[in-house]
């Protein structure tokens, strides 16, 4: 039981940070959800029995570095968009302008 969860959280995180890293960061909330479960579980089975926690660290520590790639690429792409929004509509006013000059 142990071992799969390990496996699990394991391999969860390593999809979300990779996911994370891509175009498709939207796509990596849900490895991260798995494998913050895994981590969790796995925290209350280590605290039954005196257990190495090693693998739960670095399952938590690629949980941490993927949610925040994923939340700054969400906060950055926002910014993108409006900017380039911005930037095509004062585009078409100034070919609204009359050309005078």
């Amino acid at each position: 039981m142990k071992k799969s969860l390990i496996i699990l959280g394991l391999i969860a995180a390593i999809v979300a940070v990779s996911l994370s890293a891509s175009h498709m960061s939207n796509l990596a909330l849900i490895p991260i959800i798995i494998a913050f479960i895994s981590g969790l579980a796995l925290v209350i089975l280590s605290k039954k029995e005196q257990a190495k926690i090693k693998p739960i660290q670095y399952i938590f520590l690629l949980v941490i570095v993927s949610l925040g790639l994923t939340i700054y690429k969400g906060v950055f792409k926002t910014i993108e968009k409006e900017t380039i929004e911005q930037v095509d509509q004062l585009e078409e006013n100034t070919q609204d302008l009359p050309e005078e000059l």
